[in-house]
């Protein structure tokens, strides 16, 4: 079998996949927790495995390095979650049909903000959430998610509005949108310019963000497709 002929057939298996995760109504089983939606993994993946048995999920193992006065050091072994100067990363993979669907989570506290030194019950936690979002990248629950492809406080969207107002609109939701930085909130336009500045910091950041979310990558290029950024000599300091 040619690769092209590899590729057509397992594109063709994920669109079969997303097609059937997709139809299925997950409502009943949305949970609301600090007025967001949630659906429990192990509802989700019992879901899964009962139209595909032999589904399997992992969750990746990074190298383990920690920070020291000396910079980030290699202690030898491997565990599964990654610690960064942005907070700690964790990736949870589900694999249907030897199709793998992947997810990136940074553990959170209660009030969504970054944990910089966050306890195993908190990375547990977050690794079961990246495992539901990776099941919703496969199409399971993907409503849950859905919404504007901004970040926003609030839906202000009135039932009729010309394109330009859209557009207005989305640009000052991105402008005053913030970010968990360094240890406080920033405004992304500025995250953004400091990246484009060349700063380490923030470019790390930003890689790290973006593969989180599909919404976060939509979020960056929104800004650098309508340049709500200036690229500034000063750096932010850390």
């Amino acid at each position: 079998m040619t690769e092209e002929k590899k590729q057509q057939t397992s594109e063709d298996v994920k669109k079969s996949i997303y097609s059937t995760l997709s139809k299925i109504d997950v409502s009943h089983l949305i949970e609301k927790k600090m007025g967001l939606n949630y659906l429990s993994w192990a509802k989700a993946w019992g879901l899964v495995k009962s139209i595909y048995p032999d589904a399997d999920k992992e969750i990746t193992e990074y190298p383990e390095y920690l920070p020291t006065n000396n910079g980030w050091v290699a202690t030898g072994r491997t565990v599964d979650y990654r610690l960064t100067i942005a907070g700690c990363e964790v990736e949870a993979s589900v694999i249907i049909e030897g199709q793998k669907f992947s997810s990136q989570l940074y553990v959170m506290d209660n009030h969504n903000k970054t944990v910089m030194k966050p306890n195993y019950s908190q990375i547990n936690k977050t690794q079961m959430r990246a495992l539901v979002k990776a099941l919703a990248f496969a199409g399971l629950g993907l409503n849950v998610y859905a919404g504007e492809d901004l970040p926003s406080e609030k839906d202000e969207t009135p039932t009729k509005i010309s394109k330009a107002q859209l557009l207005k609109k989305k640009i000052a939701n991105a402008q005053r949108f913030e970010v968990q930085y360094g240890g406080g909130k920033e405004k992304l336009v500025d995250v953004v310019s400091w990246e484009k500045s060349g700063d380490k910091q923030a470019h790390m950041f930003i890689e790290t963000w973006t593969k989180r979310d599909p919404k976060n990558l939509a979020a960056y290029e929104f800004i650098e497709t309508n340049g709500l950024y200036t690229v500034k000599e000063e750096k932010k300091e850390a």
